[in-house]
């Protein structure tokens, strides 16, 4: 059975690091025989707006188009992929968005008889690659960064019932090659697996 990739790319740069990191990413997996599935939220015919809880019919068993597009795709999917820039101590807004109108009740988790949620999507695994300008020990040293991955970890992945294997913030750019390179070969071995 052949397995599957999605990666959700949230970077408005088309030239942007994260970009790079989603093709060298697709194109190791390919190498081993995996489905790969990309959407860039920046450049979709899927675009969600800005979520407003009283347009959404997903509670009332109607959900969109675009609902049920993303849905599919996070369903079939083996291993999910987010690559966006790091900034403001998250990711950018259309990815919060892209988890506001998709990942709703019913599908990526479920409330118990005692209210409390347990997670839907099981059996996925899910790997992280934000990209900064500043070196990752600034944001170690202000701990931005171990904010902003428990958050992605506990509230988004865990809730869902998905597995966090991975989590990088590349950052430190020199703009000679060098640090790109070394990046770029980082990401093809965390693909090898």
């Amino acid at each position: 059975m052949t397995m599957k990739l999605l990666i959700v790319k949230a970077s408005p740069n088309i030239d942007g690091f994260a970009h790079k990191i989603a093709k060298e990413y697709s194109e190791t997996k390919k190498t081993k025989d995996w489905a790969v599935e990309i959407i860039d939220l920046y450049n979709t015919d899927m675009e969600q707006p800005f979520y407003k809880f009283e347009e959404n019919d997903f509670y009332k068993n109607n959900p969109t188009k675009e609902i049920l597009y993303y849905q599919d795709k996070v369903k079939k999917a083996d291993e999910i992929v987010l690559t966006y820039p790091y900034w403001w101590g998250g990711f950018p807004a259309i990815l919060k968005n892209w988890f506001d109108w998709n990942f709703q009740a019913g599908f990526a988790f479920k409330y118990k008889e005692n209210g409390i949620p347990t997670g839907m999507l099981t059996n996925k695994k899910v790997k992280v690659f934000a990209t900064c300008g500043a070196p990752k020990f600034v944001h170690i040293m202000t701990r931005t960064l171990f904010a902003h991955k428990r958050t992605i970890k506990r509230s988004i992945v865990e809730a869902c019932g998905m597995k966090l294997i991975e989590f990088n913030l590349l950052g430190g750019f020199d703009g000679k090659g060098k640090t790109y390179k070394k990046t770029l070969n980082k990401v093809k071995k965390s693909a090898s697996y």
